[in-house]
């Protein structure tokens, strides 16, 4: 048996050892991907396992989740900070070793995983990147190379069927991406039994239609061969997929079988798969002789294309300008800084526009200072009004372009920016509001991760009627509010935009901007610097406090006329701008009281769900809102239908405080 063999056998069968003692896991794969696997580390991977976050590394992204507890296992065997306990530990409680791989969990793992077909836009977005962070970097100096690195994408027959994963390969071919390599383990079985929704003929025609590179390996096992095709794959100047034709848990009693694609194997599958590889390890055990294998590999492969790396990295921080010293910064700390200060602008009293027009000039107040600030929209540019100065849309031939137009495909948008704000960038994606589910998973994952990505959402709420009530986004607030670390804004007029950018621009997060279409006015009492509270006074009561009423967005404007209106009939009424529930609850309760005093009549208006924002208001019967759908028709009338136009709102308002 040759030295790669049994390193091969040896990755199985410490995969099989973490799956049988999690009691959980997918056996199958790890079977059948692991000569790729190792083939990928032994022979090709640009790495250094002493140094995990080395900028310039492949990276290696799990889209398919069932490959977890191999990587991990390779990841060990080639000298990462994994112990054996740490293999043991695979699924439990605080581990470095979880279900699926964690960014900044476990060393040598470069993205989180998600559902089916996500990892497959991460991997696109770092490719992106890569192009572009490369770009601004030879306009400094054409002959430096300081990023390099290839991104490999581990796929599954069920990420090739994911909506999301058609999206971002389309989008990948669109822009002629290089150095991007998708590894597919093509086994032709499911959870429910054999797949016969996939032929690789018909793939291979399909992703080739679309500007691949393709390849296919009808042995997977042939160390030599994968090593070739990998090979021909990197040199290629297009996107590239090699489906490898498996047959699923190779070596198992049930090769073949959907029985493998989940759950342990029996005791005396694994020990009749331990003898067939000659092996008198105990379990989780790796012999001496693979170890030095693997690693001396690596090492005596990646020393010499760090050193040459290391002497252009040196090179670029000699030269010392500005723009390449931003670069350098981003790539060593993984994160963008763009100084912005809501203070320095002042708003005159007569201002009076649509709200996304006034986002638009704020993005260009602080996009014009950093190159690092890109976004996308899906398809939805001059609608949601996010084109950034200079408006040109990216491209292969305009790879420095700052906008970059997706298609309808939102949800293969949102995770090419988590791809980008993987690598530091900060990003945007734009739509509407109510596309906002299509974004939901890649948001959920911008939160898991902690990235610094905006999703900006624009025609929020029963004011955009005319498409009828399918486009009017009624629970839309509400479920991203319930995103955990995720801050979602509302404001209300153009001071609230300013702060509200303020805020995100301080706070490397993922957030959620809801931005009305209505033409707001500067609003008296407004006040940027008070967003990042999270909610504020906009206008105090004269002489006594008959109640409070708590609005956002757009609703702020209503809540003040009716408080003027009704001072007229002896109603002395405090407003509450709320542009973000989650800073507001940062506060705590002292501030919280201080604002909205349990003692007072509290009223809140929001034109959408009532959860959520209830919890402020006196009880249910003071909560105004919208929980049903809406109507096609003219604004007037469907508001007027619905007991949402001002003077429904007035008159509420007013029978609760007499």
């Amino acid at each position: 048996m040759d030295s790669d063999t049994k390193a091969i056998n040896e990755l199985k069968m410490i995969s099989i050892d973490m799956i049988n003692r999690a009691k959980s896991g997918y056996p199958g794969v790890c079977l059948d991907m692991a000569p790729v696997m190792y083939t990928l580390f032994a022979k090709i991977i640009n790495v250094r396992p002493s140094d995990p976050n080395y900028f310039n590394r492949d990276r290696v992204i799990l889209s398919s989740s069932h490959i977890t507890p191999l990587y991990y296992a390779t990841l060990h065997m080639a000298g990462y900070a994994i112990t054996k306990e740490d293999l043991m530990n695979y699924r439990r409680l605080k581990s470095i070793t979880p279900g699926l791989p964690e960014v900044q969990t476990t060393p040598g793992v470069d993205a989180s995983t998600s559902f089916a077909g996500d990892g497959i836009g991460i991997a696109v977005g770092l490719a992106l990147g890569r192009r572009y962070i490369n770009e601004l970097i030879k306009n400094e100096d054409n002959r430096l190379k300081i990023l390099t690195y290839t991104t490999f994408c581990f796929c599954s027959e069920a990420d090739l069927m994911s909506g999301s994963a058609i999206e971002a390969f389309n989008f990948a071919c669109a822009q002629k991406l290089e150095n991007l390599i998708f590894l597919v383990d093509f086994n032709k079985v499911g959870a429910d039994g054999d797949n016969i929704y996939l032929n690789i003929d018909s793939l291979l025609k399909q992703y080739q239609a679309m500007g691949f590179y393709t390849d296919t390996l009808k042995d997977s096992t042939n160390v030599r061969e994968i090593t070739k095709s990998i090979n021909k794959a990197k040199s290629s100047k297009k996107p590239a997929i090699i489906i490898f034709n498996n047959v699923i848990g190779a070596d198992s009693f049930y090769a073949g079988k959907n029985i493998l694609h989940s759950g342990p194997l029996t005791y005396d599958d694994t020990e009749t798969i331990r003898k067939k590889f000659n092996s008198f390890l105990a379990p989780f055990e790796v012999s001496k002789d693979s170890l030095i294998n693997l690693q001396s590999q690596i090492t005596d492969r990646t020393t010499k294309i760090y050193n040459k790396w290391l002497e252009q990295y040196n090179r670029a921080k000699g030269l010392n300008t500005y723009n390449l010293n931003l670069l350098l910064n981003l790539l060593e700390t993984g994160q963008t800084s763009i100084p912005f200060d809501s203070a320095n602008y002042k708003i005159n009293d007569g201002y009076r526009e649509p709200l996304i027009d006034s986002n638009s000039k704020v993005m260009d107040l602080f996009a014009s200072k950093s190159p690092l600030f890109v976004g996308g929209s899906s398809g939805l540019f001059l609608t949601t009004r996010t084109i950034l100065n200079g408006g040109e849309f990216m491209s292969d031939n305009r790879p420095l372009a700052r906008n970059i137009e997706f298609g309808a495909c939102e949800r293969g948008m949102s995770h090419v920016l988590n791809g980008l704000g993987l690598l530091g960038l900060r990003v945007f994606a734009s739509t509407k509001l109510c596309y906002s589910d299509e974004c939901k998973s890649g948001i959920r994952m911008s939160a898991l991760m902690n990235l610094p990505i905006t999703y900006i959402f624009t025609h929020d709420s029963v004011y955009n009627c005319e498409d009828g009530p399918a486009r009017i986004p009624i629970e839309q607030i509400v479920s991203l509010r319930a995103i955990p670390n995720l801050t979602v804004y509302r404001p209300a007029d153009i001071n609230e935009v300013l702060g509200t950018w303020e805020s995100i621009l301080n706070n490397a997060k993922p957030a959620a901007l809801i931005i009305s279409k209505n033409n707001i006015p500067k609003l008296p009492g407004s006040n940027s610097k008070e967003v990042a509270k999270g909610a504020y006074i906009i206008k105090r009561e004269q002489t006594r406090l008959d109640g409070i009423i708590i609005a956002t967005g757009s609703e702020v404007v209503s809540a003040m006329q009716i408080a003027y209106d009704l001072a007229a009939s002896g109603i002395d009424i405090r407003v509450v701008s709320m542009p973000s529930v989650e800073l507001f609850k940062y506060n705590g309760e002292s501030y919280e009281h201080e604002i909205i005093p349990l003692e007072a009549k509290r009223i809140v208006i929001e034109a959408g769900s009532s959860y959520g924002l209830s919890m402020y208001a006196t009880d249910n019967n003071y909560v105004i809102s919208i929980s049903d759908f809406a109507y096609s028709g003219v604004t007037l009338e469907v508001l007027q239908q619905m007991n949402f136009d001002y003077d429904s709102l007035k008159l509420k308002v007013e029978s609760l405080l007499r």
